[in-house]
């Protein structure tokens, strides 16, 4: 007869007092919820009496800020709500930065940039959504953005660089050929030279004699200058190693032209012009023929025409232009003689030798001319950083390319943006390619308007067992 199972047969199996038997994993997971909360419980009290904060650290900080490692309330500002937060006024309490653009619609965040416990990071590698959050559609709060509107990824979203749209010109006033320049068979001081770029332009931290800064006889207004850096080349970003090779040391006529193109106006004086100002020449020119009429006075019998010989070494004799003076006068007097070749001489001056690289250097009767003021742009990306001393690897001419064909002043040899893009890329490293992304040439801080701040953090003194024992 075949066994019957009922519900009841078989509840009478079932061990109601199982929960009161102690196998391995109930014992595991009992001492497990008993020792964790201990174990954490205690590691905060001892960080705490220990008064470190290691454990609130999300990460290690950047290199700029790893001296505030084990002083976290000096940005972290404890609030109502247990949280200490980082606020803009802890961070502007050691970087007083200037704002941006005063036309700018909404400030953002520093920390909304510049992320911290993230390692040795640097902080100025800021995403390039912190830029492009305004700029890839750019309002300002009145009239029309004084830049593109709409600038993104530099790998097909930039635009480019202003000073090669529209067909625009250089607004330089000095008269330059690179291409004569660049000739093999270009006059020197001492014959045929061949130039090359770096006698004329070097970054400026450069302590190497230029090659034609010195003539052959020179008064002390053509000694050779140190250039400071101009106002322009200053460095917008303080992020980076702001070395004085990034920006080209000016062009003055003393350091890199003076030794070719002297301003010899007479056989007679062996002394060239100084290159000054028309009221500082004409004094000049007096003073040296009052001298030699004095020391010499048979010159009075030598006719005004005699000033063309010898004068502008760079020019040909035969090339001068006739003065207006009547080359055939001679002088009654020495008075008479001083002035009949200063008139000359300042003609030949005037008409040739400044009207070669000047504006305006002509004039009409005895008025002294009014020559156009020498401008030189020191810098033509004044909203981009740019360092030659970190591409000095390259060739010259392999950036500037249109230099050896360069014939006018009005032209802008300066790389264009599809250039640069060949080495720069939007990812950068990940690309097998140079940093392209936004803070690499931008920054949104102008940190030279920078105001200055009294320190706010203090030093531990450290202990000495014996106050009296000397170190």
């Amino acid at each position: 007869m075949p066994r019957v199972r009922t519900t009841k047969a078989l509840a009478k199996r079932i061990d109601l007092q199982y929960f009161t038997h102690r196998d391995l994993f109930r014992k595991w997971r009992l001492w497990l919820s008993v020792s964790l909360p201990v174990i954490a419980i205690t590691w905060v009290v001892i960080s705490r009496s220990s008064g470190s904060e290691n454990m609130y650290s999300q990460g290690s900080l950047s290199s700029a800020h790893a001296v505030l490692t084990k002083n976290c309330q000096v940005c972290h500002v404890r609030s109502s709500n247990f949280r200490a937060h980082v606020p803009d006024t802890a961070c502007l309490g050691c970087h007083d930065a200037p704002v941006h653009s005063q036309w700018q619609t909404f400030t953002p965040a520093c920390s909304s940039c510049h992320v911290e416990h993230l390692g040795r990071a640097r902080l100025a590698e800021t995403a390039d959504i912190g830029c492009t959050q305004c700029h890839a559609d750019l309002q300002t709060k009145q009239g029309a953005p004084p830049i593109d509107s709409h600038a993104g990824n530099f790998d097909s979203h930039h635009p480019e660089f202003a000073a090669l749209r529209d067909g625009r010109r250089d607004p330089g006033t000095v008269n330059l050929n690179h291409f004569a320049h660049l000739q093999p068979t270009i006059r020197g001081p001492r014959g045929p030279v061949q130039m090359v770029c770096d006698d004329c332009h070097r970054p400026t931290n450069s302590q190497q004699p230029w090659p034609y800064s010195v003539a052959e006889i020179q008064p002390a207004s053509q000694q050779p200058v140190d250039v400071g850096v101009a106002d322009t080349q200053q460095r917008k970003r303080r992020s980076i190693a702001a070395g004085a090779g990034a920006y080209m040391t000016r062009i003055r006529y003393v350091n890199q032209c003076a030794a070719c193109h002297t301003l010899q106006y007479d056989s007679l004086i062996l002394q060239p012009a100084p290159h000054d100002q028309p009221q500082v020449v004409h004094s000049f020119i007096m003073n040296k023929y009052r001298d030699y009429i004095q020391a010499h006075p048979e010159a009075l019998r030598i006719p005004a025409q005699a000033i063309d010989q010898g004068a502008a070494v760079e020019f040909a004799p035969e090339a001068l232009r006739p003065t207006r003076t009547d080359p055939t006068q001679v002088a009654n007097s020495p008075p008479e003689w001083v002035q009949l070749r200063t008139q000359a001489a300042e003609e030949l001056l005037w008409s040739k030798n400044c009207k070669r690289c000047h504006a305006s250097t002509e004039h009409e009767g005895a008025g002294l001319p009014q020559s156009v003021k020498a401008i030189i742009p020191p810098r033509w990306l004044p909203r981009s950083e740019f360092d030659h001393e970190a591409h000095r690897m390259l060739a010259c001419l392999s950036c500037h390319t249109q230099i050896p064909n360069s014939h006018k002043t009005s032209d802008i040899n300066i790389p264009s943006i599809a250039l640069c893009r060949q080495c720069h890329k939007q990812g950068g490293s990940s690309q097998l390619a140079a940093e392209g992304r936004c803070f690499e040439c931008h920054s949104y801080h102008d940190w030279r308007k920078e105001r200055r701040i009294t320190g706010i953090m203090e030093m531990a003194q450290p202990k000495t067992s014996n106050p009296g024992q000397q170190p």
